[in-house]
């Protein structure tokens, strides 16, 4: 052992030289893992690569190509052995990828990170410091400080012991979600230098630390209040303890505990530790739903499915936590309820509902057909009466007529479902084979009838499952994949409600980034901020002060603001039966908080949001028969708080939106015809002078 980590000092020396380290044209690298090595997400993952799994319906490699593009990373090195033809064939078409110089690193039967880095190592191609990150990340942290704080430590402060910085987020225990050994951490650290002493899964019985770490360090600090954001900064003496230490295979398990604990090793981990932002990878099934529902409740800003980053596409905000792209078909009675995001290319028809979703791109969901808390991948065929709850379907799935597919049930990649049928709930229905033998590695599946056949597998359908005319079988997990079982998934809600607080949500309430008795959520702040203002009658530049404040720490729009601020406002009034006395109490409120909205509800966009958000209040059950909407629009037009433009556009929207934009835009239709004729009046004027 000891000649060993002498030969890993030599060799790491030589990699990284002074010229390497010190030369600022040195384009920064980072290595890519597209494998888990594990097989938490069978039989997703049969057919489609980890990394490539639709979340938002942006393959979430996007996200962690974002995330490095924002630290400056040039040169891009993928390691990959599932499905590598795959991924290879989405890097060269991915405008993404341009950003990079990508090189693909194919490790066939490559089984763990021990076995990727040491061939990494092996290829010579890192120069210096570099970025380690999975590639099932959505994060929007900034990676760029926890690498200077690396570098500095290496030239600077001359300390070239110090080979790894591991970067942690804040996140306090009742809302980490400790699925598996590693999400439920205890690290102890040195409160002087932020160096890593110590690190360990938390057990029942607590966690302690050896008393010989308190030798060299005064004081030593205790964190059970941070997750690993799946992300590091390395120099190149860490590849090399990978490749001399053949026997190491997992991060966690052998890398740290290897280094911290080492009698001959002298080299170093240190702790970056960031308060602000957010990271969430994709492990397992309610990993996928966990941190799907995160980015429709834009807790991973500015990487939204509005702002339009990714694969081209074009989704709107058009309600809250609705997101629809172009080219969507909604039947008239359609009805679309909140945290849903729907595809370009899709139809939905009469009657369908559709809620706590996401629905891919070309798909067909049929009349009376109802999808709750689902994830729908791309050119999934939805028949009439059908009922989708909790479940995952895949890219190419057929579902006909009527049939019930229940709580954390799958469908993978190309399975037909018969007419009628109703599966149980917890069933896992493939049709692609399971690995060929010695091809065992993380998701690396057959997918069509001759790798399933040559791995001793021979694909054919059970009726009894699929019914008549239908495809697939169902899946039964290997000793290897029983992980996959584990957890179900959520597909959260909002969390918000009009009191501003925490809602129902899911089961789990610790588990809920929301709730949980955790930090309030901006939407919770901003309301509260408002409704206190209101009552207290606070001065409105104090008011605006506050909002601006969780604004700037939220990372907000000024329209995410104002579509908080007016039903809040509104939610002051006292229930009445009396249309007249409703409205004369909300007029009183518009006028005297005018100065307020007008420094939030800016532009056009700002104003469409807000009127949206209106819709909310409006159709309560204390207020939907005094029909506010038309009344109140007028009154905030006339008060030059809503320009015309945002009022009419607002109405061709929400009629192409579900029945309730319809019923809306219906009430409001003498306004928006009288604006429309007010508009071509002043276009005769401008042509007449």
């Amino acid at each position: 052992l000891a000649g060993g980590s002498m030969a890993s000092k030599a060799g790491a020396a030589k990699k990284a030289s002074k010229k390497d380290l010190d030369d600022g044209e040195e384009p920064l690298q980072a290595v890519l893992l597209a494998d888990s090595f594990k097989k938490r997400l069978a039989p997703i993952s049969y057919t489609t690569p980890k990394i490539l799994l639709p979340v938002c319906n942006v393959p979430i490699i996007e996200y962690t190509l974002e995330l490095l593009v924002t630290a400056g990373v040039k040169d891009l090195y993928i390691v990959c052995s599932a499905h590598a033809d795959k991924i290879q064939e989405y890097c060269s078409t991915s405008p993404s990828c341009q950003q990079f110089t990508v090189n693909i690193l194919n490790v066939p039967g490559c089984k763990s990170i021990g076995e990727a880095l040491r061939e990494v190592d092996a290829r010579g191609k890192i120069r210096g410091d570099f970025i380690l990150v999975s590639g099932d990340v959505v994060s929007n942290i900034k990676l760029a400080p926890a690498l200077a704080a690396h570098k500095h430590r290496r030239e600077e402060e001359k300390n070239k012991d110090a080979i790894l910085t591991m970067v942690f987020k804040t996140s306090p225990p009742e809302k980490r979600r400790r699925l598996f050994d590693e999400d439920d951490l205890a690290i102890f650290l040195s409160a002087e230098t932020g160096q890593l002493m110590q690190y360990q899964t938390m057990t029942s019985k607590g966690a302690s630390v050896e008393v010989s770490r308190f030798d060299a360090n005064s004081t030593i600090q205790a964190r059970y209040d941070l997750e690993y954001a799946h992300a590091c900064v390395c120099s190149p003496e860490a590849l090399c303890l990978f490749t001399d230490e053949f026997d190491w295979q997992d991060l966690h398990n052998d890398f740290v505990p290897g280094v911290l604990y080492s009698e001959i090793l002298s080299y170093q981990i240190h702790t970056h530790i960031v308060t602000d932002g957010y990271s969430g990878r994709v492990t397992s099934l309610n990993s996928f739903g966990s941190v799907i529902s995160d980015v429709i409740h834009r807790w991973a800003y500015p990487f939204v499915p509005d702002v339009n980053l990714f694969c081209d596409s074009t989704f709107q905000y058009t309600h809250p936590f609705l997101y629809k792209e172009n080219n969507v078909s909604l039947a008239q009675t359609a009805s679309i309820g909140r945290d849903v995001l729907i595809g370009s290319g899709t139809s939905i028809g009469e009657e369908a509902v559709v809620e706590r979703s996401t629905i891919g791109r070309d798909c067909t969901i049929g009349a009376g057909s109802v999808i709750s808390g689902s994830i729908v991948f791309a050119g999934v065929k939805i028949g009439a009466g059908v009922q989708i709850t909790d479940a995952i379907i895949c890219e190419d799935v057929t579902i006909h007529d009527k049939a019930n597919i229940t709580q954390n049930c799958i469908l993978g990649g190309g399975v037909i479902i018969g007419k009628g049928v109703e599966l149980a709930p917890d069933s896992r229905v493939t049709w692609a084979g399971r690995p060929k033998e010695g091809d065992d590695q993380d998701d690396c599946f057959g997918d069509d009838e001759e790798e399933a056949e040559g791995g001793g597998e021979v694909l054919e359908s059970d009726e009894k499952v699929v019914g008549k005319g239908g495809k697939g079988r169902l899946w039964k997990p290997a000793d290897d994949e029983k992980q996959a079982l584990l957890g179900k998934l959520v597909m959260k809600e909002t969390g918000f409600d009009e009191e501003g607080v925490c809602g129902e949500g899911s089961e789990d309430d610790t588990d809920d980034e929301n709730c949980g008795g955790g930090k309030p959520t901006f939407e919770e702040e901003v309301y509260d901020i408002v409704r206190r203002g209101i009552m207290e009658e606070v001065k409105i530049d104090n008011i605006c002060m506050e909002v601006n404040g969780r604004k700037f720490a939220h990372d907000r729009s000024f329209g995410d603001c104002a579509a908080i601020l007016v039903p809040a406002m509104f939610g002051t009034l006292p229930v009445t039966k009396s249309r007249k006395v409703a409205f004369e109490g909300a007029n009183k409120l518009i006028e005297a908080w005018t100065p307020l909205i007008k420094k939030f509800a800016r532009s056009v966009a700002d104003q469409k949001q807000t009127i949206v958000s209106i819709e909310d209040f409006v159709i309560k059950e204390e207020w939907k028969a005094l029909k506010l909407m038309a009344p109140i629009l007028k009154s905030m037009y006339d008060a030059d708080l809503l320009e015309d433009t945002a009022i009419i556009n607002w109405a061709g929207e929400a009629e192409d939106r579900d029945a309730q934009g319809v019923a809306l835009a219906a009430e409001c239709k003498a306004l928006v015809e009288y604006l429309e004729e007010e508009d071509e009046d002043d276009d005769e004027d401008d042509d007449d002078e």
